[in-house]
Formats: structure tokens, C-alpha cells, sequence
């Protein structure tokens, strides 16, 4: 069975746009990351690497993206992903019909939450640090998703906290805000203990 040629139509090009876009933008910030002037240090990565690691990879998602639009069978429909095509397949073998698909769920409230939760984050976390910050923001958007377990949401929101602040501060070098007053020596303390300068 031989498959259709290829055919850019304007839907398909409508599709890919932002994708181009997005990766052409991402392509510039990378030639300017990749222009950081700063004094190499031997043994640290430079404050351009990151950035270009992350550009690199958004341009690669933005190529994926064109890439599965272009050789869709029907471009008015997203190519369905692996795990999804492995499971219909698996059902038409077994003879089950595969599940429906849930409906999709629209609550702008939860959203303008989200985004107000987002907005007050930045605009706190100099004062509150990256530590005190980031784990009141976890908090409050897994309960503002709807699930009400304490422990559960207190584990995950300093647990992913504490995950983000190591690797930023060991791995990535990256300088995260103190805080001020009482949050700043909360900071201080969980610097001192992963022996962080």
C-alpha cells in the first residue's frame, strides 16, 4: 500500500505557523544567548548554556510539531500520539472496544485562579525567596485544581520545592531570590545544608 504525496495545502500551513514562528523566535533568542559576553570560569557552566539547551530544545519540539503536521493523513486532525495508537491497536486485537474519551472540561474560574496564583507568585517570591515562595504556590494551585489532601499537597508542594531548589542551586548554578526578614533565614538555613555558598 503506497501512501499519499505529500501535500503542503493552507490548512496544513495554517497549522504549522505558530510552530514556525515559535521556532523561528526561539532561533534568534539562541544567537543572542549564544553571544553572552561574561569571564569563563574552568569547571562552571557559563550563564549561556542553559539557555541555549532549552532553545535547542524548543526549536526540536517546533520541528516535531511541523514535521507530524505535514505528514498527517488528515490535516484537520492532530496525529494521534504512541501510546494512544499502541492502545486502540491492542483493543481491535483483543476485540474490546477501546474507551471513550472523557469529555473536555472548561473552567475559566479555575484558569483566572491559575493565572492570578501565577501573577501574585511573582510578585512575592523577592520577598518571600525561592524556597517559601515556590512551596505556597505549589500548594495553593494543587488545591486550586481540586485536590484536598494535606499531607498530600504539603509532600508534594516542599518536596517539589526542595527537588527545584537543589537542582537550580547544585546543578544549574542559577542565583534564586533570598527573601527578606524570617524567609530569607529559611533560605540561609536549607543553603547551609546543602553546603551551598
Amino acid at each position: 500500500m503506497q501512501r499519499a504525496p505529500l501535500r503542503l495545502n493552507a490548512a496544513r500551513l495554517k497549522r504549522m505557523l505558530p510552530y514556525a514562528l515559535l521556532g523561528a523566535g526561539a532561533g534568534y533568542l539562541y544567537y543572542v544567548a549564544a553571544n553572552i559576553d561574561y569571564v569563563r570560569r574552568a569547571g562552571t557552566l557559563g550563564p549561556d548554556f542553559w539557555p541555549r539547551v532549552i532553545l535547542l530544545l524548543l526549536i526540536a519540539v517546533c520541528a516535531v510539531a511541523m514535521i507530524r503536521i505535514a505528514i498527517a493523513r488528515e490535516p484537520g486532525r492532530d496525529v494521534a500520539g504512541v501510546l494512544e495508537a499502541i492502545a486502540a491497536e491492542t483493543a481491535r486485537e483483543h476485540g474490546a472496544a477501546p474507551a471513550p474519551a472523557p469529555p473536555a472540561a472548561n473552567h475559566p474560574l479555575i484558569l483566572a485562579g491559575g493565572i492570578a496564583l501565577t501573577a501574585l507568585y511573582v510578585a512575592t517570591v523577592a520577598t518571600l525567596g525561592f524556597v517559601t515562595g515556590s512551596a505556597a504556590y505549589l500548594a495553593a494551585f494543587i488545591v486550586l485544581g481540586g485536590y484536598r489532601r494535606p499531607a498530600v499537597v504539603a509532600a508534594v508542594s516542599l518536596g517539589g520545592t526542595l527537588l527545584l531548589f537543589f537542582f537550580f542551586v547544585k546543578v544549574v548554578y542559577v542565583s534564586l531570590p533570598l527573601g527578606t526578614g524570617p524567609f530569607q533565614r529559611v533560605t540561609l538555613i536549607l543553603m547551609s545544608l546543602l553546603g551551598v555558598r
